[in-house]
């Protein structure tokens, strides 16, 4: 009986085969409301509500949608809820249109609904790839387990890049968002004009102050207190305009 049992087993164990399964997402889930929302798309946080990321490195990256969670948080009264988590490890859907995706490379949004690519310019990605996509179809879709850690990266790309990235944006910035370019726009008059007045003030104070000291020299010690009070003054002017223009970018 026991040699049966002996021969059974190792029948088993010459006939077992481990099947590789992808691995799922880790972390909470939370429910939003998202039309259309597939597993691996990747969300955007939206005026109103959430979109899929059609935007290279969106600043608005919220969440990657999945459909099989460790855990998650209901919400009654969505309709057309799906699950999404903001930090862990979610299956990504990714393209090689920026180039093929090795294992550690950061990945960002791109310009495709809800798609994921290689990031290779600074600005907000989505996290860091713990697998490797290659294609040689760059309109092909892949999903891989990424590492969700969405924040700004810097060093991706040179300085020439940055800087006609930076101008490119805010080119679009005033059409795109009006609102956020006005308040940017009035932060940095306030600023300006903050400096000018700052400047201004202290440049007539010191003129006057050295004539009155050519005048009166045996007066030299109070003028000079006098200056040192007015050039405090100019400080505190530029710092109120700091402080006035940060105001109006937070508010």
């Amino acid at each position: 009986m026991f040699k049966n049992i002996f021969l059974v087993f190792i029948v088993l164990i010459s006939f077992y085969k481990p099947v590789a399964a992808q691995e799922s997402s880790t972390g909470v889930a939370i429910a939003i409301e998202l039309a259309g929302g597939e597993d691996g798309d990747i969300v955007c946080s939206a005026q109103g509500g959430y979109r899929k990321c059609n935007k290279l490195n969106d600043s608005s990256l919220f969440a990657v949608v999945t459909s099989n969670p460790t855990a998650k948080f209901e919400v009654t009264g969505l309709d057309n809820p799906v699950f999404v988590i903001t930090s862990g490890k979610a299956n990504v859907k990714v393209s090689s249109r920026n180039g093929n995706i090795n294992e550690g490379d950061f990945v960002t949004s791109s310009e495709i609904d809800g798609l994921g690519q290689l990031a290779t310019e600074n600005g907000f990605v989505l996290g860091t790839a713990l697998e490797s996509y290659e294609s040689g179809d760059g309109d092909a879709v892949g999903k891989i387990l990424i590492s969700i850690s969405i924040h700004p990266e810097i060093g991706l790309s040179s300085a020439r890049s940055n800087l006609l990235q930076v101008i490119r944006q805010g080119a679009t910035g005033a059409i795109l968002e009006p609102l956020d370019s006005l308040r940017y726009l009035i932060a940095a008059l306030v600023v300006i004009a903050s400096f000018v007045m700052g400047f201004v003030y202290f440049g007539r104070v010191a003129r006057s102050g050295v004539e009155a000291i050519g005048r009166n020299p045996l007066a030299s010690r109070i003028i000079q207190f006098n200056m040192i009070l007015h050039i405090v003054m100019s400080i505190v002017i530029v710092l109120i305009g700091l402080a006035i223009a940060y105001l109006i970018l937070i508010l």
